[in-house]
């Protein structure tokens, strides 16, 4: 597993709306219609996490939103690793509230 480079971070993020590079890591943060549907949100990503063994560098519940960020600390950087969970997430996200989800 290698360290991508900004170039590489910038095009593997294209199609994930929202995410963004923020110092060494990518993250984004999501809006919810209640505290609960965060929290609900929050423990789907808890459980993915465990299922793909790599875990968010943060995953923080806050009043409507939850803010989830990825990095592999073993090479101080992102990775593809890091991009398939944002991409995991976000279809768990659409699974859960997307209009036809």
């Amino acid at each position: 597993m290698r360290r991508l480079t900004r170039e590489e971070i910038a095009a593997g993020l294209e199609g994930l709306e929202g995410w963004a590079l923020v110092a060494d890591r990518v993250e984004k943060t999501f809006g919810f219609a209640s505290y609960a549907d965060g929290v609900a949100f929050a423990l789907r990503v808890a459980l993915l996490a465990e299922r793909m063994d790599h875990h968010p560098d943060a995953l923080t519940i806050g009043w409507k939103r939850v803010v989830v960020a990825y990095v592999t600390h073993s090479v101080g950087g992102v990775t593809e690793r890091d991009l398939e969970a944002a991409r995991q997430v976000e279809t768990v996200y659409a699974r859960m509230f997307a209009p036809n989800g």
